[in-house]
């Protein structure tokens, strides 16, 4: 059997994380959300209100409200989560992928001081990854 060896670059989250991130307010309606994942293809919305998080709104939560009947007008507050998982600039690229793993995460928020600064999704993480036979 053929061991390989998983390496993830000693790289620190500020290196591969987005940096023009998009976000969406509290107040804003699920039809705003809904049209913001069209046209940016992204994951997850950190969700912004007087410049700090206050939640997270994934593609996954917009398709729960449909499951539970919401209609289009109720604000996203209602479905975003709270909890937000998140990782700092300076944080190692292994926080962020214990991170997902343990979340079942397909992107996280990069926080500094209480506001968003950058973003991390799977894909940015996969050009890290190495394996070594």
């Amino acid at each position: 059997m053929l061991m390989v060896k998983k390496v993830i670059k000693d790289i620190r989250v500020v290196e591969i994380m987005s940096r023009d991130v998009v976000t969406i307010a509290p107040e804003a309606t699920l039809k705003d959300a809904h049209e913001i994942f069209r046209k940016y293809d992204y994951n997850a919305l950190p969700v912004v209100s007087g410049g700090r998080v206050v939640g997270i709104m994934t593609k996954l939560d917009l398709l729960r409200a449909f499951s539970f009947g919401t209609k289009f007008r109720r604000s996203n507050f209602w479905v975003m989560r709270t909890a937000v998982v998140s990782v700092s600039p300076n944080d190692k690229l292994q926080t962020v992928v214990d991170h997902m793993v343990e979340f079942s995460l397909r992107s996280i928020p990069v926080i500094e001081n209480d506001r968003v600064v950058g973003m991390v999704s799977r894909e940015d993480i996969m050009s890290h990854l190495s394996l070594e036979d």
